[in-house]
């Protein structure tokens, strides 16, 4: 048997999820076999309390959404009372809820950099770990985490699927199932960063198709997604599944801007 390390065990997950009940192993194997035993930000070790993979100083710098949030897609307010963000006041979303655990500010856009762009694999446990903890509190019941899929041509691209790894490591903390392959993104959209909503959602338009609605029919939903910007991905996404027999399509990120 070929001996487990770190780095065979990232290649093994660059392949896009497809043996999912393997990565699941392997996301379990790295927590037990190698614990992190240096801070992802500052490389100091870690303190005996830390389970985050960051010490306490990084962990308290980290952009926590932790004030009044948009009741729709959990975006950042200034008070309580004003309860939608103005994209949510104005706009009918295909969810039930959102929740991202972070404001996409430093040190988060880095570190969300490295993880997707400098293929730092190793950061997806430590970045869902906190997804998991905010799942535990939402009091949502899903039965199924879903990644929003990437394209084949992206897929091919990038090495891996980022929302993937961080809805498997979620999936298997807070005991789900979690099924990639499922919801698949058929149309190569391209980058939609410097889009507008308008202009994503007609880019989006039939990008995504449920190939097994058995799957998912009647089962809760929980769609996992690095960044929140508009919302016109997981928008769409949503759509796809419930069209597909999905019930209830709740949305968990690890990051959105503000939208005040």
């Amino acid at each position: 048997m070929r001996k487990l390390t770190p780095d065979n065990m990232d290649r093994a997950h660059k392949g896009g999820g497809r043996k999912n009940g393997i990565n699941l192993i392997i996301s379990a194997a790295l927590d037990l076999i190698y614990p992190r035993v240096y801070c992802e930000l500052c490389g100091s070790p870690l303190e005996k309390s830390a389970h985050s993979g960051f010490c306490g100083t990084c962990h308290a710098s980290l952009p926590f959404i932790a004030g009044p949030r948009c009741h729709k897609c959990g975006k950042p307010l200034k008070t309580e009372a004003d309860r939608l963000c103005p994209d949510c006041f104005s706009i009918e979303h295909a969810f039930e809820a959102g929740l991202p655990v972070f404001e996409y500010i430093e040190p988060v856009r880095g570190l969300v950099h490295r993880y997707k762009y400098d293929r730092e694999y190793h950061l997806g446990r430590s970045l869902a770990y906190f997804m998991a903890e905010l799942y535990r509190a939402s009091g949502w019941k899903a039965q199924i985490a879903i990644p929003v899929p990437l394209h084949k041509n992206k897929l091919k691209t990038r090495g891996f699927n980022q929302a993937l790894l961080l809805a498997e490591y979620l999936a298997h903390k807070c005991r789900i199932a979690c099924l990639d392959g499922v919801l698949v993104r058929r149309v190569d959209t391209g980058t939609q960063t410097r889009l507008s909503r308008r202009e994503r959602e007609e880019n989006l338009r039939d990008a995504f198709h449920v190939v097994k609605p058995s799957k998912i029919a009647g089962k809760d939903i929980l769609l996992i997604d690095d960044i929140y910007t508009t919302g016109a991905t997981v928008d769409n996404c949503s759509k796809a599944l419930k069209n597909a027999g999905a019930g209830a399509v709740y949305v968990l990120t690890l990051a959105t801007g503000r939208n005040i």
